[in-house]
């Protein structure tokens, strides 16, 4: 019989995933920035979003269905250029405390370069 480590979680994918949407799923603190959001090649529509590390937070559903792959532009402080990225739709909520409501995007195929700006923007304007 095999013997269980201290630690050692055997939960299966679906039940980890299940207890993480029930609590706060952020990686690191999100602050708040203007955001272009576009789906496909249609015009960008801007929203007021908040970023993380691994994606983003809008306080309002986006007209995309969870699932739509999405193009989000950004300028981040200090730098020349905005930043374009490829996101997710992974959930739309418009039930629970009114802070919890909106639609939330991750971030898919990141460059390092672009993760390590985000990162780095993050950790020079703590909450």
């Amino acid at each position: 019989m095999l013997e269980r480590r201290d630690g050692d979680d055997r939960r299966d994918e679906t039940s980890r995933n299940n207890e993480r949407r029930l609590g706060d799923r952020r990686d690191s603190h999100r602050l708040p920035l203007d955001v272009g959001v576009r789906e496909g090649n249609a015009p960008f529509e801007e929203h007021q979003g908040n970023i993380g590390i691994g994606g983003m937070f809008f306080k309002r559903a986006l007209s995309m269905p969870a699932g739509s792959v999405v193009q989000l532009r950004f300028a981040l402080p200090g730098l020349e250029q905005p930043m374009l990225v490829k996101g997710e739709v992974v959930e739309i909520t418009a039930v629970g405390k009114v802070e919890e409501r909106g639609t939330r995007v991750r971030f898919v195929d990141v460059n390092i370069k672009s993760e390590l700006l985000i990162a780095k923007y993050l950790d020079d304007h703590p909450e």
